[in-house]
């Protein structure tokens, strides 16, 4: 074997990539039948999540949904050409602006959304609530620490 080799976590890491492998394939699947993509969908949810008025910052929205400036505003741009968003002047500051959901996004993000449940009760329903709340705890414990150790970067943790 290798120095400092360890089968488990080895599995771990597999056992990850093959379950993101399925579980992004069945949302995009499920995404399909309202021509969204994944990202899209995921600027509509958390500008649906953020609460009236249902704007947030491109800032804030990359940060959420770990992409770079020029993915998201990409995503925004697609979004916004079908309407379902529209770029606003913050008005606490003229030098920002805001993404705001408008009322199609609204009818969009509240349809695909109720799906996309379906799917994601589909993804898990081997396991109980309990299983469901502790494997989140440790995907939680799991991710914090990558990101505390900015492991993306090439960095060693």
């Amino acid at each position: 074997m290798w120095p400092g080799y360890c089968a488990e976590s080895e599995e771990l890491v597999l056992r990850l990539f093959g379950a993101c492998h399925f579980v992004e394939q069945e949302m995009t699947l499920g995404l399909t039948r309202f021509d969204l993509a994944v990202g899209e969908f995921g600027v509509l949810i958390e500008l649906r999540l953020s609460g009236p008025p249902y704007r947030l910052t491109p800032t804030q929205l990359y940060n959420r949904l770990l992409v770079t400036s020029g993915g998201m505003t990409g995503r925004i741009d697609k979004l916004e050409n079908r309407d379902y968003v529209r770029r606003v002047r913050d008005p606490d500051d003229r030098r920002s602006v805001l993404v705001e959901l408008t009322e199609q996004g609204m009818e969009a993000i509240n349809t695909a959304a109720c799906a996309q449940h379906q799917v994601e009760e589909h993804l898990a329903q081997c396991l109980t609530v309990d299983e469901k709340s502790q494997l989140t705890r440790l995907l939680r414990k799991l991710q914090v620490d990558l990101e505390s150790h900015n492991c993306c970067s090439g960095g060693s943790a």
